[in-house]
């Protein structure tokens, strides 16, 4: 059974997303995008103090856009880890309020569209 989208009227404080799912036009994009911000996801994580990697730059998007602090800008308990299944990209996290900017990154960074998923919809 697929998951249906989760939009942003349908959540509540209560529902953490677990996953966010977003389709690239192959299977090559989707990879390249998953070692993009799995990149910018260990930068934001641990080496905040080292320079900020050029993660985006191949897709058109400045990577300084989104220098995000892991104290002030998310919410992310555990990292987050993205894969690419097929030309289909996964991102594993947990966030209460993340998941608009990652929705908008993820579009720049070429997605076709954006699902959000919660626990029971795995």
């Amino acid at each position: 059974m697929k998951p249906e989208a989760l939009t942003p009227e349908d959540m509540t404080p209560e529902d953490p997303i677990i996953e966010i799912r977003a389709p690239y036009v192959d299977e090559v994009v989707a990879a390249e995008v998953a070692e993009a911000l799995n990149i910018w996801f260990r930068w934001i994580l641990g080496t905040r103090g080292d320079e900020m990697p050029q993660a985006f730059e191949a897709f058109g998007v400045d990577t300084a856009d989104y220098a995000w602090s892991l104290e002030e800008d998310v919410d992310w308990e555990v990292g987050p880890h993205a894969r690419a299944l097929g030309p289909e990209l996964r991102i594993g996290l947990q966030t209460m309020d993340t998941q608009l900017h990652m929705s908008g990154l993820l579009r720049r960074l070429g997605a076709l569209s954006v699902t959000f998923l919660r626990e029971g919809d795995l």
